[in-house]
């Protein structure tokens, strides 16, 4: 009965272990559609002073460039753009949005525009003292026109004078939400249920 007892435990705690790895180890993927003048690269951290890994790039600001990357459930991230500007006005336009429920962005949403109240941003670098960003407008003010892959929503914005500054380091923090999937405490209370019940059996036997 012993024996029986520890391999019904075994069993259970395998079982739980799974289920609990399947709810959990699901990815976040974040969707990011962008447009710099001139050009950018995008990176994913897990610091906001250090830039992270890259996972986009593009120079064109007339084309919304799409950008994914897949975020680990529980952990806090940094997503950052560098912006360079190759002449005349710059500016930084972008949608972007995470799949599912593990993450959220600065505004507690699954879905973030480039705007001036959710992003912080300088001219100097990752880590350095965020300077006031400039609203140049929504999505369809001149010189730029309306761009169709990003929300009408959306701002243009820059850090400091977008004409004399041409480079721009952005950041928003993407913060893990702590929620316990339901169907796993659900079966941690069936298997607590149970092993009691095992336990008792063992000790009359």
């Amino acid at each position: 009965m012993i024996k029986k007892f520890k391999s019904l435990l075994l069993l259970s705690t395998l079982a739980c272990v799974a289920l609990l790895t399947t709810s959990s180890a699901s990815a976040t993927l974040l969707t990011a559609k962008t447009n710099v003048d001139n050009g950018y690269q995008i990176y994913i951290s897990t610091n906001d002073s250090v830039q992270g890994s890259s996972f986009g790039a593009g120079n064109n600001w007339g084309f919304t460039f799409t950008d994914t990357t897949s975020l680990n459930a529980g952990t806090d991230y940094f997503l950052h753009i560098y912006a360079y500007d190759q002449g005349g006005i710059a500016g930084f336009l972008g949608g972007f949005s995470l799949t599912g429920s593990d993450h959220a962005f600065s505004n507690t949403l699954t879905t973030l525009t480039s705007n001036t109240s959710n992003w912080n941003g300088n001219n100097s670098g990752w880590g350095a003292t965020n300077s006031p960003l400039v609203n140049l407008g929504v999505n369809s003010v001149g010189p730029w026109g309306f761009q169709s892959g990003v929300s009408s929503s959306a701002n243009w914005i820059w850090a400091g004078d977008a004409n004399s500054n041409d480079i721009a380091y952005f950041s928003t923090k993407i913060s893990a939400q702590t929620t316990v999937p339901e169907p796993a405490s659900i079966l941690l209370f069936g298997l607590g249920f149970l092993g009691l019940a095992l336990m008792r059996k063992a000790k009359k036997a």
